[in-house]
């Protein structure tokens, strides 16, 4: 279910149709958790970016997204647009059959795209039914992760030399209008492939100040000097990020209301940029801004403010308007540490028992302070030397044996029929390898060993405070 960010009014957005929110997204496979695998470390913050571009997109509730992937197939003088009933693809090619994507085809924005584009002396041609490149694919993965369900087109870019990239923007544009209909703009694209000497079309030394360009162009909402890029340092940049984008600005009549650079980074010689282009719902005087209130890496401050209340007698739910990433309903644990590392309260469950996540993290919170029986209460005079994490939950993945489990990666859910389970987090120094942790585990739940159970893995995003008190980002994403 697509729902509404608390920072929005229904008067924030035209409901008389057309582009709603613009965002750009990278395609990298490896940011895919299940197709990164360990990779994803080192590209933490590319990945929380997309969730947040996917849930601010969301928030503004369009009814049909429209994705430009300068993978999928083009035709030198036409812009492509996917044919068939429904968009299909899967990960199969990068070691991750168990991943696909799965949407229904918006047909009446595709016939209404390719009027306005002929009306707009465009060619168009229809991209034969077959499955989706990873273009289109990693984008997607992140908006269904989302809860991304309903209708989307797919379009491809024509030849670089041939232009037009306004024009089609101003087709998305008409054809949203023309039917009424909210539409959000995905550009998909990465930046420069030549960042490092390991990069895959090898390194070169301007390819760094091309993605600076660019990102000062993002930062500042700057859309229209896209098209004074250097064509030439363009190319040696080897990026597939500017047209897309074009395109999304010009569907965005080149506003950029709500614009902001997410993240930036280059672990693997490619720039990896996530910005929110624009968005109907956000810069609007007297609301709350999503730039200061919606960012993920604030979850230990909002566990640190939770129980901080609590110990000043103070029970309200946190006051904020919090959107983006905290919106959704999502399974938490808040953690507290003394600051020699040692385990000072845990708490938090398998499912969501609030309705967002801002509230899961306050909830969780307190009952790490003050309920685990493992350790007295919290106290005032010790709350300064306390640092706290906070662990979002991804779903649970059954498993087989041990030979899935990574105690440095995954957490495991141990269950009996009778209803006793046992649970350990991830990356807990003292547990070695899987043999360790599901001993921990057995212990933990009061199992006995060679008693019958259901073996669960499952990963986490983690934050937690520095030696400071502020946040970091770490873990597996």
């Amino acid at each position: 279910m697509i729902t509404t960010d608390p920072c929005m009014t229904t008067n924030d957005i035209p409901e008389s149709g057309g582009v709603v929110c613009a965002v750009l997204m990278p395609h990298a496979p490896v940011l895919v958790p299940a197709v990164g695998a360990e990779r994803c470390a080192a590209v933490k913050s590319s990945c929380l970016a997309m969730r947040e571009a996917s849930a601010r997109l969301l928030g503004n509730r369009p009814e049909s997204v429209v994705l430009i992937s300068p993978h999928s197939p083009r035709q030198s003088r036409a812009f492509g647009i996917w044919e068939g009933e429904r968009l299909l693809g899967s990960f199969t090619g990068f070691d991750a059959p168990q991943l696909s994507i799965d949407l229904p085809s918006d047909t009446a924005l595709i016939e209404a795209i390719t009027s306005e584009a002929a009306s707009h002396g465009l060619l168009t041609w229809r991209i034969p039914d077959q499955a989706l490149d990873h273009g289109a694919l990693v984008p997607l993965w992140f908006l269904t992760e989302a809860g991304w369900k309903n209708p989307t087109v797919v379009v491809s870019l024509n030849d670089p030399r041939r232009g037009d990239l306004t024009g089609m923007g101003q087709t998305i544009a008409a054809a949203a209008k023309k039917l009424r209909r909210r539409v959000g703009v995905v550009a998909s694209g990465d930046l420069s492939h030549r960042l490092t000497i390991n990069a895959p079309c090898g390194f070169h030394p301007q390819a760094r100040q091309f993605d600076k360009r660019l990102l000062q162009l993002i930062r500042k909402g700057d859309y229209r000097n896209l098209a004074r890029l250097d064509p030439a340092q363009r190319e040696l940049a080897t990026e597939d990020a500017v047209d897309s984008a074009w395109i999304a600005a010009a569907a965005s009549e080149w506003q950029n209301n709500g614009h902001e650079l997410l993240s930036y980074e280059c672990p693997y010689g490619v720039g990896y940029g996530v910005a929110i282009l624009f968005t109907a719902g956000s810069g609007i005087p007297g609301k709350c801004n999503p730039r200061k209130q919606s960012t993920a890496h604030s979850m230990p401050a909002l566990a640190r403010q939770s129980v901080t209340a609590a110990l000043q007698g103070r029970l309200e739910s946190p006051k904020s308007a919090w959107g983006g990433y905290f919106r959704k309903a999502r399974p938490v644990f808040v953690t507290l540490r003394s600051l020699d590392g040692s385990l000072r309260g845990c708490a938090g469950t398998l499912s969501p028992v609030c309705g967002n996540l801002a509230e899961e993290i306050w909830r969780s919170a307190r009952l790490a302070a003050f309920q685990d029986t493992r350790f007295p209460p919290v106290d005032k005079t010790e709350l300064a030397n306390l640092r706290f994490e906070v662990s979002v939950l991804h779903p649970l993945e059954p498993v087989l044996s041990s030979a899935e489990l990574d105690p440095a990666r995954y957490g495991v859910v141990i269950s009996t029929e009778d209803g006793r389970r046992g649970l350990l987090l991830p990356g807990i120094p003292e547990i070695k390898d899987p043999e360790e942790q599901l001993n921990a585990v057995r212990h933990k739940g009061g199992i006995g060993w060679d008693e019958a159970v259901k073996l669960q893995r499952f990963e986490v995003d983690h934050f937690k405070e520095d030696d400071e008190g502020s946040e970091s980002a770490h873990g597996n994403l």
